[in-house]
């Protein structure tokens, strides 16, 4: 007689029990299926910015803008040691520093910059701005 009233009970708390592990391990498996899905993005994203930094690398091979400032800015530095031309090199620096407006400035540091390597995106440019206001 025990038996027909526990063994419906028992049928009720092993449902409820097998509900609840169900429960978990479908809420595990959502949790490993979202950290795979971020992982993927991760993998993609790393992957698409390596193919882009390859890409402009390639890219710059042929170029000769590197090598053209390196020649302006070897240039002028010379020109600093030789007696005959540090009044011409002085008076160019005095003059852009009066009457070199800013947006020629941020032009400059964005092409050397960039012939270089670096890249501006907009915390390169505010920081450009700023150190413009000055």
């Amino acid at each position: 007689m025990w038996n027909l009233l526990i063994s419906p009970l028992a049928n009720l708390a092993g449902t409820y029990l097998q509900g609840k592990v169900d429960e978990k391990k479908a809420n595990s498996e959502v949790k490993v299926a979202l950290a795979k899905a971020k992982a993927t993005v991760y993998t993609k994203e790393a992957t698409s910015q390596m193919l882009n930094e390859e890409s402009l690398t390639n890219q710059m091979a042929g170029s000769w803008k590197d090598e053209f400032w390196t020649l302006i800015f070897g240039s002028i530095l010379l020109a600093c040691f030789l007696p005959f031309s540090q009044e011409y090199v002085k008076e160019g620096f005095i003059f852009l520093n009066e009457h070199c407006p800013p947006w020629f400035q941020n032009c400059l540091y964005i092409s050397i910059g960039a012939s270089f390597g670096y890249r501006f995106g907009k915390q390169g440019l505010q920081m450009i701005n700023k150190r413009g206001s000055k």
